[in-house]
């Protein structure tokens, strides 16, 4: 009877622990709300100050900028706006759950909404910039407390909503939550990059940018056609090269070399993924570059695609055999056996049997593989040669990736949103990449099972 009242009792207190938790978190989701109508960021342009709210920077069209040589309308830029209108809706949307007692939605909005100030300070970049245009260099950003209430707060009152749902599903919604926010992450990625690339796409126009063949930002003209072509070509050479070397070494680890040779091989593999981009860059340039220019030397100077190729089939090793020696490792014994049993060959198990089991896996592999040696940056700069160039494999040539790197740093108005925008293209390259090995991967799976 003591312990059926001591129960009792107990789930009293959490049942009053957690109302408490939920009134504070509603409180600091109002708090939060309240934030975006008060002064949020102060922006002082050559002597020129702005304190404006966040609803303000929502919907303000932008300040205007007196410069030395020239004045302006610096306009806000969109994803700036989208985060305030983001962060604001997520905040009234937990609050309104939170009340209607669903904690786990509750606590995803507040979280997104605690993050939407680092979204504004991320893109406020891009008005810094427009600034720099002007000549204008005396730009300061001061962000207010109404800002980091609403980061602390957006963190705290998902902390607490979670806490609601007492300790025994605590642990459960926060996986959950941050499944969402792994989610959450790449949609306002996706939002950002889109927003701050399509304008240049439009000015310029879709043909004109994606078909053009000549890069010159100095008189306005931005055709990225031999940055596509050459970055495609490059993966593509780098698969060729990379992927069967890869497989067969994570095969020979696996299933045919003795444990002391394998001690052998696998840190020098494991080496090779801990090596910075730049050490490869420089072996390329010190090692590579000149072979190739000795070995043509009426046809190239050595910074060319097919370095390159090799460089980008070396960086993406590491990443193939580590994920494929893990995946064959996980095909059950009972496979090969199997197979041994029937007369089939260690090596005829290995192509028939061991890696179509493992298939999913080692796409996996070759799908991180190539989002590597698409993404690449520094190394491809030392031994690409970073002309603009169509494709050629003894020629030097620039990536997507080279020409980003290349020019932000001193970019400025149409000339930076067209690098933004060559982002936003190789960002649908790489979803286009991994859309269809997902897809191979999904037909390979429904064949084998038929």
């Amino acid at each position: 009877m003591d312990r059926t009242m001591d129960g009792q009792e107990g789930r009293e207190r959490e049942k009053r622990r957690n109302a408490a938790y939920r009134w504070i978190a509603a409180g600091l989701g109002a708090v939060m709300i309240l934030s975006f109508f008060l002064p949020y960021i102060t922006f002082v342009f050559r002597g020129l100050t702005y304190t404006v709210s966040g609803i303000q920077l929502a919907f303000v069209k932008g300040f205007w900028v007196v410069g030395p040589q020239q004045s302006g309308l610096v306009t806000i830029p969109l994803a700036v706006r989208a985060s305030i209108v983001l962060g604001l809706l997520c905040a009234v949307g937990g609050f309104v759950l939170i009340l209607l007692k669903k904690p786990v939605t509750a606590g995803l909005l507040f979280l997104l909404s605690g993050i939407s100030p680092l979204l504004v300070m991320a893109a406020s970049g891009a008005i810094q910039t427009a600034v720099t245009s002007l000549n204008v260099s005396q730009i300061e950003l001061q962000f207010l407390w109404p800002f980091f209430c609403t980061l602390l707060g957006g963190l705290i009152s998902s902390v607490l909503a979670l806490r609601t749902q007492g300790t025994e599903r605590l642990a459960e919604s926060v996986f959950q939550v941050f499944a969402c926010v792994s989610i959450g992450s790449v949609i306002l990625l996706t939002v950002y990059i889109i927003s701050a690339g399509l304008p240049a796409i439009l000015q310029i126009g879709l043909t004109q940018f994606l078909l053009g063949e000549s890069w010159r930002p100095a008189s306005d003209i931005f055709g990225i056609l031999p940055m596509i072509l050459s970055s495609i070509v490059g993966t593509i050479g780098a698969i060729v090269l990379g992927v069967p070397v890869g497989i067969l070494t994570a095969v020979f680890l696996s299933e045919t070399a003795s444990p002391r040779l394998a001690m052998l091989v696998r840190p020098a593999v494991e080496l090779l993924a801990g090596i910075p981009s730049v050490i490869y860059g420089f072996f390329g340039m010190l090692v590579v570059v000149p072979v190739i220019r000795n070995m043509f030397p009426e046809h190239t100077i050595g910074d060319s695609l097919l370095a390159v190729i090799l460089i980008l089939a070396i960086m993406i090793l590491p990443t193939i055999v580590s994920v494929t020696e893990t995946s064959l490792r996980a095909v059950p014994a009972a496979y090969r056996e199997a197979s041994l049993a029937l007369g089939a060959t260690q090596t005829e198990t290995i192509f028939k049997v061991t890696l179509p089991a493992a298939k999913s896996g080692i796409l996996a592999g070759v799908i991180l593989g190539v989002g590597r040696a698409i993404g690449e940056t520094m190394a491809v700069i030392m031994v690409a040669g970073n002309v603009a160039n169509m494709p050629t494999l003894l020629g030097t040539v620039r990536l997507l990736t080279t020409g980003i790197a290349m020019e932000m740093s001193y970019a400025s108005g149409l000339h930076r949103e067209a690098l933004f925008a060559i982002g936003l293209v190789l960002f649908v390259f790489i979803m286009i990449v991994n859309l269809l090995f997902n897809y191979i991967s999904k037909k390979g799976v429904q064949i084998h099972a038929e």
